[in-house]
């Protein structure tokens, strides 16, 4: 009897034990490591949106992928077994050149970099703590299939996506890249991938069961499936065949004048939207971790330079909308040299034109006859102009990294500054921002901030992307005049031989020294030059800028030259045909 009730005491201990271990477990250890019941695999990423060409192309497409994971007590053979079949895969995606066919110096990389994917794979198959390991993300569907015949124990997979560029490097610094956050998660870096990444990412999914802290499926638990969120398409205003003729005759300028760095925006005139744009040196984003990162920024909005001769017609159209002075207006210190603040100033060839007109002035791109100008404006009014044609700030252009150049407060401007800056000397400007304002004056006066995004679509709406502001900062007289002025600077510049026959273009040249510890460095220039087309009825407005060409020092003989090579380009591939 005694026996008996020792037995029975020692069944209800038992039970109560387990009924208070699956308490623990099932309410207890649940609340607190709740997220880590959800199966790791059971995240099912979201794909990002496209991004679209005009023409309805897709320059940013998603391609299938699979996530390659391991469950460490799963494995029944040696790490060292799985790590010497899988490593080689891995790193063999990052070469799309045959082994055959790659260089000693390629080769030895290769290898390394493969001995390395060995020691972390059999570092992370070793984690015997852990229920489930990533090994590596964004793999192909031909990667998957050549590891799964290898029929490796504790070796599995989940869906995933990964960013593919069709074009290659094309428009590679408007569109950015995807990489990895902190957390491992997609995330968008420069660039439209980077500006719209919220847009762009959607939001993840989750499928897969309820597991408890030992990896074992709770079968009570209810758990539905939550299916992922597409991210919403950007559709740009980018002309595609325009891109195309940019990036080419960009690359042949680089080589033929011998351009450190080279960048060309097209914009169209009407709307302010960017119609192309590209920069030189470049990456391609699909393998942007072989590029070193200062490749990754965008020149033509994340850099400022001094404009240098650029900059004239922004002094000018301010003084002529003053009415401070008109384009026959006779320049009465054109004679020589002008001694201003304690410093000399010159023209850039040492050549003066006495009682040359506003006209000649920017004919002969003629600083004296600048500083003339800008002493008719006074600070003040300068400052004020140059502050409402958008310099000092942001354009809102959506790109990623965008800079507001530096234009110094009016207390802190002296006689000096107001002389050098009225030629393009001692302030500093992004490229874009020469654009936005040399685009008002091809449209009527009307200033209209930049964009690239026409509109951006989803399953159940669509987004128009407006301008973020759209202002007029001179008449259309004063835009008529200045008009004029670029266009007989381009008739009877130093340019002119570049100019296609039969076409009215409005445009200047620049010539900017690098300033370098303290002083203008007269070897290095910034050679520009910045314009619109046909000038009656403007169809865009192009900027060329080069950094350091080598060929010439000189925006005439360099960056002219390219500005009318494509602008002969766009009238035959838009039909812009030539007046009688």
């Amino acid at each position: 009897m005694d026996r008996l009730k020792i037995v029975r005491g020692i069944i209800y201990l038992v039970t109560l034990a387990i009924i208070i271990r699956l308490v623990y477990w099932q309410f207890i250890a649940g609340v607190q490591s709740a997220p880590s019941q959800i199966k790791q695999e059971g995240r099912i990423p979201a794909a990002r949106g496209e991004i679209y060409t005009s023409d309805n192309f897709p320059i940013v497409a998603n391609q299938e992928a699979f996530i390659l994971f391991t469950k460490p007590k799963e494995i029944n053979i040696k790490p060292s077994d799985i790590a010497t079949k899988v490593a080689p895969l891995l790193i063999s995606e990052k070469y799309s050149t045959m082994e055959a066919e790659l260089g000693e110096d390629e080769l030895e990389k290769k290898n390394k970099e493969i001995e390395q994917q060995e020691t972390s794979v059999i570092q992370k198959i070793s984690e015997e703590k852990l229920f489930w390991v990533q090994l590596a993300r964004k793999i192909t569907k031909q990667t998957k299939e050549k590891i799964e015949s290898f029929n490796l124990s504790g070796i599995g997979f989940q869906q995933d996506t990964r960013r593919i560029y069709p074009e290659s490097s094309m428009a590679a610094h408007l569109l950015g890249f995807v990489g990895s956050n902190q957390f491992g998660e997609d995330m968008g870096y420069f660039g439209l991938e980077g500006y719209y990444d919220n847009q762009l990412r959607g939001k993840d999914g989750r499928g897969g069961q309820i597991e408890d802290p030992l990896g074992l499926p709770i079968l009570v638990a209810k758990f539905e499936p939550i299916p992922p969120k597409k991210g919403n398409s950007l559709y740009l205003s980018i002309d595609r065949g325009a891109q195309f003729i940019v990036e080419d005759r960009l690359r042949q300028a680089v080589e033929k004048y011998g351009v450190k760095q080279g960048v060309v925006i097209i914009s169209d005139v009407k709307s302010g939207k960017i119609l192309a744009m590209a920069s030189s040196p470049t990456y391609i984003p699909n393998l942007f971790a072989e590029f070193t990162e200062d490749l990754y920024r965008n020149p033509a909005v994340a850099d400022t330079y001094e404009p240098g001769s650029t900059f004239k017609l922004i002094t000018m159209a301010s003084a002529l909308d003053q009415g401070l002075v008109e384009p026959n207006t006779k320049c009465t210190v054109c004679t020589g040299p002008r001694r201003i603040g304690g410093y000399e100033i010159s023209t850039w060839n040492k050549k003066y034109y006495p009682n040359s007109t506003m006209v000649e002035v920017i004919q002969h791109s003629d600083n004296i006859g600048m500083t003339f100008v800008s002493q008719k404006l006074g600070i003040n009014k300068f400052v004020d102009y140059i502050t409402r044609f958008g310099f000092g700030q942001k354009t809102g252009v959506d790109l990623q990294d965008e800079a507001s150049g530096v234009i110094r407060p009016v207390s802190d401007w002296k006689e000096i500054d107001l002389a050098t800056a009225s030629f393009g000397q001692g302030i500093a400007v992004t490229p874009i921002q020469m654009i936005q304002a040399v685009q008002a004056i091809a449209n009527g006066g009307r200033l209209i901030s930049p964009k690239i995004v026409n509109k951006i679509v989803s399953d159940d709406k669509k987004e128009i992307v407006k301008p973020e502001k759209d202002i007029q900062v001179i008449s259309p007289k004063t835009a008529s005049q200045i008009t004029e002025m670029m266009v007989n600077a381009v008739e009877q510049g130093e340019a002119k031989a570049f100019a296609p026959q039969g076409y009215r273009i409005a445009g200047k040249t620049g010539t900017a020294q690098i300033p370098v510890a303290g002083h203008y460095d007269s070897e290095k220039t910034i050679a520009s030059f910045i314009g619109f087309a046909p000038a009656d009825d403007p169809k865009f407005v192009m900027l060329i800028s080069f950094t350091e060409p080598s060929s010439s020092v000189f925006g005439s003989e360099t960056a002219a030259p390219t500005f009318f090579a494509i602008a002969k380009d766009l009238f035959n591939y838009w039909g812009i045909s030539p007046r009688d």
